[in-house]
């Protein structure tokens, strides 16, 4: 076969638009053309790629064996062609084509689900990059620019003059163990007598406090959740964790609820939105906070939405 060098996105968009709408005249009016210069430009693709895409009998028309075949590929190389034009007309208007976001460790992520899918539908031709890191490596790569909106626990700071920031949602930890633990059905459970039990830790970037003595004189540190799980499963150690990240094991028997003495209720750790200042008047990081504010913000929440 020849190298296809007369192939234009018009005898494509024709193409893709006629198996779509089963017809040469209903793809000539959904365009605006003639209907003769559509099957014109049908033929000269056949002919360029020497197949036959429809088979033709009378005012029917049905794509071939071979037009199903390509009719995806052509699909994929329209759209790719509407990005390239999103794109450049983004770099035209000096808009940003990528969302740096950056996560504090322990924040369970599928928080932002809805936010990120809603991202992704509104701003199509942009990239989006999740990063997890410290809360000290997050707020400097803030301000240095390597990021551009991060989330973090919420800071008692009453303002900073570093970065615009909103407070903003929560999400609630419990202890757990697995269902055979000797502690599990208990209706509550002293502080001393989790001491023997290790102490599971959900983070790479946990650094304990001098202040802060833990559950249990020993622990383990595990980054992924799947691994920590896993061990909790199998071992009578204990967790403090996301009830997100833990309802669904509580709910299949998996795991069981510890109620601690001095911590009866869920725990609830409030949550921190920062950007560069003056950024929020940038399109891509307006839509990002936008749809975060509208995703965390619960109806008990007496934290104000971004505006």
């Amino acid at each position: 076969m020849q190298s296809l060098n007369t192939i234009t996105l018009h005898y494509l968009q024709t193409f893709v638009l006629s198996a779509e709408l089963g017809s040469i005249s209903a793809a000539a009016r959904a365009l605006g053309k003639r209907q003769s210069q559509l099957s014109g430009w049908i033929q000269d693709l056949e002919a360029e790629l020497n197949l036959e895409l429809f088979t033709r009998s009378g005012n029917s028309l049905q794509l071939s064996p071979d037009g199903h075949t390509l009719l995806p590929l052509a699909q994929h190389a329209l759209a790719q062609s509407n990005r390239l034009q999103a794109a450049a007309h983004a770099l035209q208007q000096h808009q940003q084509l990528v969302l740096v976001v950056g996560v504090a460790p322990h924040i369970p992520q599928q928080l932002l689900t809805d936010a990120i899918v809603s991202f992704m539908q509104e701003q199509p031709q942009v990239q989006m990059r999740i990063r997890t890191h410290s809360e000290e490596v997050l707020t400097q790569g803030l301000i240095e620019g390597i990021f551009d909106v991060v989330l973090l626990h919420e800071s008692i700071e009453l303002h900073n003059s570093r970065y615009d920031y909103c407070r903003v949602g929560y999400y609630d930890e419990v202890f757990v163990v697995r269902s055979s633990h000797p502690l599990a059905g208990k209706p509550s459970v002293g502080v001393e007598e989790l001491a023997p039990f290790r102490e599971l830790i959900w983070t790479e970037h946990y650094q304990q406090s001098a202040e802060e003595s833990g559950y249990s004189g020993h622990s383990s540190q595990i980054a992924d959740f799947g691994t920590l799980k896993g061990v909790l499963l199998k071992t009578d150690c204990v967790a403090l964790l996301p009830t997100l990240m833990v309802a669904s094991g509580i709910h299949q028997g998996q795991l069981a609820l510890l109620r601690v003495n001095n911590e009866l209720s869920t725990i609830r750790r409030r949550l921190e939105l920062r950007w560069p200042l003056g950024s929020q008047h940038k399109t891509l990081i307006s839509c990002w906070l936008r749809l975060v504010c509208q995703t965390l913000n619960n109806p008990d929440s007496d934290t104000p939405p971004y505006r």
